[in-house]
């Protein structure tokens, strides 16, 4: 298994770095960069409109957004309802659909629970073979921003998979309080709602790699965060000076810093192996999304709460932007399974 990015990879790495560090306000604009860039388009088939490239791209996309926590619909547009559309959806759903989401030209939010397969929404067939959608999903990533809503739902007869514009009459989306402000969250209710019917045959196969896929994503951010948090508390300790010498000659300074290192080190290679996405079967991918998930949100919580150690007073200060480091890693510790839950997916395989 190769743990490392080749070198189109660290191209691509190198260039969403560079374009991120010129366009640090997070706006409409840094979104249309990103398009224009091609990165909405990276893990889908080129017969519906997308680059056709790897899990694994992806990855290396999500890890700078989460350097710069990039307030960005990424995450919720390509990796969450992208995924679901594309390993979940027929092939009239996909060329439908999908098209737009990979080019960015409108942005889309999941609606389902965890697991993928477990929703608060019910779907009925009406006559003209449309689903009539009826339920409240709270937590739904970017909700309030989203253009196309993908529905997992429970039908009469298993699941159901729809697609449904954000502005057709019977949907309502309320904004959540959230920890993080940049990765909003909000409840999703349809009241009668009609979505398009777009589910492939048996969802309760698909549903499970479509989350693992989105899993492995969101654990590759978290890595590229808590590489920010060691980059920024290595450089702090370097110029802040105690007692007449730079705090990072201190043991105990020494000691949280490599501590850091080695967390994000094995962080970064569960989430190589799990981006190998190709080279296994659902079961195997879960098992290793699971495992990518734990190390990348330990290590990322780890990270953002000795880099505030590391930067003392200065790093409690609003203007530091540790704080949002913080916040996205207590945030996403939560999203789609904490650890426990994932060390448990991981201990079942074993036993």
């Amino acid at each position: 298994m190769v743990l490392e990015l080749t070198q189109e990879q660290e191209q691509l790495r190198d260039s969403v770095r560079a374009f991120l560090a010129k366009n640090v306000e997070a706006d409409k604009a840094q979104w249309l960069g990103l398009t224009d860039l091609g990165l909405t388009e990276i893990p889908f088939p080129e017969r519906f409109g997308g680059a056709g490239f790897t899990l694994k791209d992806t990855a290396v996309v999500m890890h700078e957004l989460g350097r710069t926590i990039a307030d960005v619909p990424y995450f919720s547009s390509v990796c969450l309802a992208g995924f679901a559309l594309s390993e979940c959806g027929t092939d009239t759903g996909r060329a439908a659909y999908l098209p737009t989401i990979a080019s960015g030209e409108c942005t889309a939010a999941l609606i389902t629970g965890f697991p993928f397969t477990d929703t608060a929404v019910t779907a009925t067939k009406t006559d003209d073979g449309q689903l009539n959608l009826i339920g409240t999903q709270d937590f739904v990533v970017d909700g309030t921003a989203a253009d196309l809503f993908v529905v997992v739902a429970r039908g009469v007869n298993g699941l159901e998979l729809a697609v449904i514009k954000a502005d057709v009459p019977g949907v309502i989306c309320t904004p959540l309080e959230s920890l993080d402000p940049s990765r909003p969250l909000a409840r999703v209710t349809f009241d009668n709602a009609r979505g398009h019917a777009v589910g492939g045959a048996d969802l309760h196969m698909t549903l499970p790699r479509a989350q693992a896929l989105a899993l492995i994503a969101l654990a590759s951010e978290q890595v590229g965060a808590a590489e920010a948090c060691l980059d920024m508390s290595v450089e702090y300790a370097k110029v802040r000076e105690q007692f007449g010498r730079p705090i990072g000659s201190f043991q105990s300074i020494k000691h949280r810093l490599a501590d850091m290192l080695v967390s994000l080190e094995l962080a970064k290679a569960a989430v190589l192996d799990a981006a190998n996405a190709d080279e296994r079967s659902t079961d195997e991918l879960t098992i290793a999304a699971s495992i990518a998930r734990v190390m990348a949100s330990d290590a990322f919580t780890y990270a953002a709460e000795e880099s505030i150690q590391i930067h003392g007073g200065l790093g409690f200060t609003w203007e530091h932007p540790l704080h949002r480091y913080f916040r996205r890693a207590m945030s996403d510790a939560q999203l789609f399974g904490n650890s426990e839950v994932h060390r448990e997916v991981i201990a079942r395989s074993v036993v």
